[in-house]
């Protein structure tokens, strides 16, 4: 068997855990989905008529619930990989004929896959209530949200790298999935932010990722060239900063776990 299909093999079984327990991923998109319903219907009333050029809060509101879900999605590999290395999974991996970079780019490739399609399936119930969704661009726009899955799962790496073993890696991925969905334009746009804030942190948020992501989206809905906020060279570069971090710290993870025998 060659590297690859090795390599694919390790991330077919790594993305079957996420969606093997069906009722739970429909549990969650209808979560996602009652959380757009009520946040943006109920703020859509409370907002100005037109923001970043959208006709309503709605619109504006549901490209940031599928990047969001994206982001929770692509870091349940991370929460799996620390499962893994606390209960031998890991240990078992290293056992087979595949290298460390095998290992650790499969883990950010099921990550990868796993936030796309779930963000795939999130935006397909979406379009029903935003139907600009429902689009060409939208499909456009899959390698780069995957390329986004991808490096998002790039923090979840980093964090198995510092949290070792017990709850720890909890309790540091819900502050950074606070963090950064608090630290982004998911809920708020850009001139609303930066009333708030001085312009370095303004430009911090503008960076985040997932404000990338929603404004990707968001130029979908509103049939724009262009964002205030949206920069695709950005998008990309800051995903592939995010991936090498990933690959850096899972090789180190599974260096340690290869010559010590724990983390």
């Amino acid at each position: 068997m060659s590297q690859l299909n090795r390599m694919l093999q390790i991330t077919r079984v790594d993305l079957s855990y996420f969606f093997r327990t069906k009722w739970l991923v429909g549990t969650l998109l209808g979560l996602n989905i009652t959380d757009m319903l009520v946040v943006g219907i109920v703020y859509k009333g409370m907002m100005p008529p037109a923001i970043e050029g959208l006709l309503n809060y709605f619109q504006f509101y549901a490209p940031g619930v599928i990047i969001t879900g994206l982001f929770f999605a692509s870091f349940d590999v991370g929460r799996r990989v620390h499962l893994g290395l606390t209960e031998g999974v890991s240990q078992y991996y290293l056992t087979l004929p595949v290298s460390l970079d095998e290992v650790a780019w499969a883990h950010l490739l099921s990550a990868g896959l796993g936030g796309a399609i779930y963000a795939g399936l999130l935006t397909m119930m979406a379009a029903v209530l935003v139907p600009q969704l429902a689009s060409l661009s939208t499909l456009a726009l899959i390698p780069f949200l995957f390329v986004l899955s991808m490096g998002l799962s790039g923090i979840a790496a980093a964090l198995n790298l510092f949290s070792r073993t017990g709850d720890r890696y909890f309790v540091f991925a819900d502050g950074v999935q606070t963090l950064m969905v608090s630290m982004s334009t998911v809920a708020y746009p850009i001139s609303v932010i930066g009333s708030y804030f001085p312009s370095p942190v303004v430009t911090m948020i503008q960076l985040n990722p997932l404000s990338q992501g929603a404004e990707a989206l968001r130029t979908v809905i509103n049939g724009a060239p262009s964002s205030p906020v949206f920069n695709l060279p950005s998008l990309v570069l800051t995903s592939l900063v995010l991936l090498a971090v990933g690959v850096v710290s899972y090789r180190h993870v599974f260096t340690k776990l290869r010559d010590v025998g724990k983390i």
